[in-house]
Formats: C-alpha cells, structure tokens, sequence
C-alpha cells in the first residue's frame, strides 16, 4: 500500500496540471474577449453609431461567462469567447464607417447650406441694386415732372391767376418779346424716280464672282484628261467668274432707274397752341403764355404778375 502511494501522488499532481493548464488557457480568451467588449462599450462612437452590433458582442460574452460558469465543454466556451470578440470588433467597424458618413454628409450639408446662403445674398444684392436703380429712374423722373410743372406754372399759370384782386393796383409793362409757337412739324414722304450709274467696280458682284469661279473650275475639271483637263479648268473658271460677277445686275445696263423714297419735315398747318411772351417790369424780365397776341404793353400788378 504504502509502495504504491507515490505513484498516486504523482498521477494526481499531473490532472492538476492539465487541469490549471486548461483554466489558464480558458481564461486568456476570456479575458481577451471582454478586453474587446469593454473597449467597444467605452467607445462613444460606437454606442452612437453601432448599438446593436455591441448589444450583440455583450449578449455573446454573457453566454461565454454563463456557459463557463455551468462547467460547460472549454471548446464551447472558447468558441462563444472569441465569436464576442469578433463582434466587438465589428462593432468598432462599423462605428468608425458610419461616423466617417456622417461626417461626410455634415459637411456636404455644410456646403448645400453656403451654396444656399451665397445665393440668397446674390440675389438680395441684385434685389438692392435694382432697387437703387429704379429708385434712381424714379428720382430722375421727379426731378423732370418738378422742373415742368415749374417751367408750366412760371410761363402758363391758370387764367383764374390772371384776374385782377379787388382794388389792387395795376401797371403797364413794356413787350419785349412775342414767339406764337405751334404744334410739332409733320413728316411728308413721296416716291421719285431716280437715275443709278451702274458702272465701274460698284457694278459688279464680288462674292458672284468668286463663287461662279469656283463652280466653273469644278465643272471644267471634269471635262478631258491631261493637258485639255487643265485648259477646260481654267475656262470653266473665267467663265463661272464673269457669269457670276453678273449676277444681281440690273437688266437695264450700267445706268438705269429706280423708286426711292424720300422725306422732309414741314410744318404742321394747326393752329396754334399759344404766345410766349416776354416783358420787362420794375428792371426784371418776365416771362407768361398766352392765349392771344398781346399788344405793346401787358397790364401787371405790383409783384410784375400779369392780369386781364
């Protein structure tokens, strides 16, 4: 009995050591295998961007630690091990392409958004600088009904202007000037025959020469062989010049006749439209418009207005 007990003692310190061996090994998977998970989990990126594929891995290790923990089979749990830590790594995958999208997309937004803003002030400057323009025409178009309606009360007021105040003192002022304007000159217009010298180079068609030439050399070209093909291009040539340089030409000859019309202004037979009349009063001149000729004097108040 007691011969055989080192031999017990050395098959049992041998199971242990196979036994420790096979926990180490086990713990080392695990171990790298929750190294990847917790990393995965401390990501912020992939909490954000890959929640299920790290819910995945999580699920995975659970059931490697539940396996274990049970005295399940090492293989099993080495499998279930190293298939979280695979998963982890996806998850640190996808988190990393799906933020790098993003980032893309935020930035092509970004730039939609200048694009957009650019635009928009564009158009906001062209919208101002239209604005300034028509309010520019506008002015210009103030200023010219201002100065009329000044130049019409100055020299055409209203004939209730003309009337004389009650017992207001009237004077006699001398004309100097008297213009009887009437309405616009008129356009007459008539056709007359007119005499066309068609001679000299202005005569000839240029570019029907040229032309005629060219198709002349063409057709001339086709007609023999050698030395006659030549001479027929050359005739075809002069020939196809000279029918073209005639072409447009009046049949007539180098001086015929031709309608043109013509046109004058003449003055409008209406009657007219009024008297603009100048007269000095006090050693100021002044100007009114009137419906009929004055005489050698106007009477006047003592502002030098006019009055009938």
């Amino acid at each position: 009995m007691l011969r055989n007990f080192p031999k017990s003692v050395l098959v049992l310190a041998v199971l242990a050591a196979s036994g420790c061996a096979t926990v180490s090994g086990r713990d080392a998977v695990m171990e790298d295998a929750r190294v990847s998970v917790n990393s995965a989990r401390s990501n912020p990126l992939v909490t954000s961007y890959a929640p299920a594929e790290l819910n995945q891995a999580v699920a995975t290790l659970r059931q490697a630690d539940d396996l274990a923990a049970r005295g399940g089979r090492t293989s099993e749990v080495d499998q279930l091990a190293m298939l979280a830590n695979q998963r982890a790594g996806l998850a640190q995958e996808a988190a990393r392409a799906r933020s790098e999208e993003a980032a893309i997309m935020e930035r092509r937004r970004a730039n939609d958004a200048q694009l957009t803003a650019n635009m928009s002030r564009r158009q906001a400057e062209l919208a101002q600088v239209q604005a300034t323009e028509a309010q520019r025409q506008a002015d210009d178009a103030q200023r010219v009904a201002t100065s009329m309606q000044s130049r019409s009360d100055a020299y055409a007021p209203s004939a209730s202007d003309y009337r004389r105040r009650q017992n207001e003192p009237l004077y006699e002022a001398n004309v100097s000037y008297v213009r009887a304007v009437v309405g616009p000159p008129q356009q007459r217009c008539w056709v007359a025959r007119e005499q066309v010298d068609n001679r000299g180079s202005a005569g000839i068609n240029i570019p029907g020469a040229i032309i005629g030439g060219v198709i002349g050399g063409v057709i001339g070209h086709q007609i023999g062989g050698g030395r006659g093909q030549d001479v027929a291009t050359g005739i075809g040539a002069v020939g196809g010049a000279a029918v073209g340089a005639n072409v447009g030409r009046s049949p007539d000859g180098p001086v015929y006749s031709q309608n043109v019309q013509r046109c004058e202004n003449v003055p409008t037979s209406a009657s007219l439209d009024y008297w603009d009349v100048t007269y000095n009063f006090a050693g100021y001149e002044h100007r009114v418009q009137m419906t009929s000729p004055p005489g050698a004097t106007i009477l006047v108040n003592a502002q030098g207005e006019p009055r009938v």
